[in-house]
This record gives structure tokens, C-alpha cells and sequence, in this order.
């Protein structure tokens, strides 16, 4: 019986050994894990909102383009269109008075 007891003891402590390290190890990973995740998570927020003030102000560089481009359409149309008809009419008169000639 002294002989079983001598061979079951040191085998009983090693499997008990052994799943108190498996649990340290499998609870330091999940610590690790998650730790990692977390600065992964942080990361892409980050980069995510700097892609949106990216984008924000493109959105802000067109739109104050876009009113320029406009203004210039305003323009022209006041200056050039009104007076199309009568610019219309000096290049008919020029080219009459080349054909007269």
C-alpha cells in the first residue's frame, strides 16, 4: 500500500501541477488577449476618425470650390450673356462688310 501511495503521490502532483499552470497560462493569454484587442480597438478608432476629419474637410474644400466655380458662372453670365446678342451682331456686321468688300 506504502508502494502505491509512493507512485500516486508524485503523479497526482504533477497532473494537479499541471492544471494550475494550464490555468495561469489560459488566464494570461485572456489577459493578453484582451489587452491587445484593446489597443487594436483603440488604433482603428483612431484611424477612423482621422480619416473622417480627412474626409470632412475635403467635403469643406469642395464646397468653398464649388461656390467659387459658381460665383465665376454668376459672373460671366451678367457680363458675357447680356451682351451676346449684341456681340453676335458686330461679328455679323464684320463678316457683311468682308463679304461687301
Amino acid at each position: 500500500m506504502e508502494l502505491d501511495l509512493k507512485l500516486i503521490l508524485p503523479i497526482v502532483s504533477i497532473f494537479i501541477g499541471t492544471v494550475i499552470a494550464f490555468y495561469k497560462i489560459k488566464n494570461e493569454y485572456d489577459k493578453d488577449l484582451r489587452k491587445f484587442d484593446k489597443e487594436l480597438n483603440e488604433k482603428i478608432h483612431k484611424l477612423e476618425n482621422e480619416k473622417i476629419n480627412n474626409l470632412q474637410l475635403e467635403i469643406e474644400r469642395l464646397k468653398g470650390r464649388d461656390e467659387n466655380q459658381q460665383q465665376i458662372i454668376n459672373q460671366f453670365q451678367t457680363q458675357i450673356l447680356d451682351h451676346l446678342p449684341k456681340i453676335y451682331e458686330i461679328i455679323n456686321n464684320q463678316i457683311n462688310i468682308k463679304k461687301i468688300k
